[in-house]
């Protein structure tokens, strides 16, 4: 496993003024995380074709199925990264992972503490393995065709009607 807060630490590194220039000049954020994580899987894809394929070259149904279940298994890889990073990373794995294994000795102890007494670079950590997830979660979207309004407009009506049948009961 990486080195601890490894993550955490990225917010004093030098991409940090190039991220807060990207945020402060761009008219769709979204569309930028979508792009910039279909250019990683590109490159990926020419730097190591073996393994990966370019969203744009799935052409068949049984690719999108390997590409959905590649990139669901890796969500549920960082899943548990992100369930170990909860019980604080600065804490160790061994120790931090006993916030979901009941078997530790330590377990209720790890389940009993509060969110708030979090170091601020434990907490961080937390945030870069969920957006870790984000990664993987967005390559499925970009396979399927999404940018930045599809994905908008299809949220936002499936809200909608996620409100609706809980409104009506069902």
């Amino acid at each position: 496993m990486a080195e601890f807060n490894s993550c955490a630490k990225l917010i004093e590194g030098e991409n940090l003024k190039k991220v807060l220039d990207m945020l402060n000049q761009s008219p769709d954020l979204l569309q930028d995380m979508l792009d910039m994580q279909n250019a990683l899987q590109t490159t990926l894809a020419e730097k190591l074709p073996e393994y990966n394929i370019a969203p744009k070259d799935i052409q068949t149904k049984g690719q999108l199925v390997r590409w959905v279940d590649s990139n669901f298994d890796a969500i549920m890889d960082e899943f548990r990264e992100l369930k170990n990073a909860i019980g604080g990373m600065s804490n160790g794995e061994k120790a931090a992972s006993a916030v979901w294994k009941k078997w530790k000795a330590n377990h209720g102890l790890m389940q009993n503490e509060k969110l708030d007494d979090m170091s601020e670079e434990d907490k961080l950590e937390l945030m870069f393995e969920a957006t870790d997830i984000w990664h993987f979660v967005m390559n499925i979207f970009i396979a399927l065709g999404f940018d930045s309004k599809n994905l908008y407009t299809l949220y936002m009506l499936k809200n909608f009607e996620n409100i609706n049948r809980y409104n009506n009961g069902y």
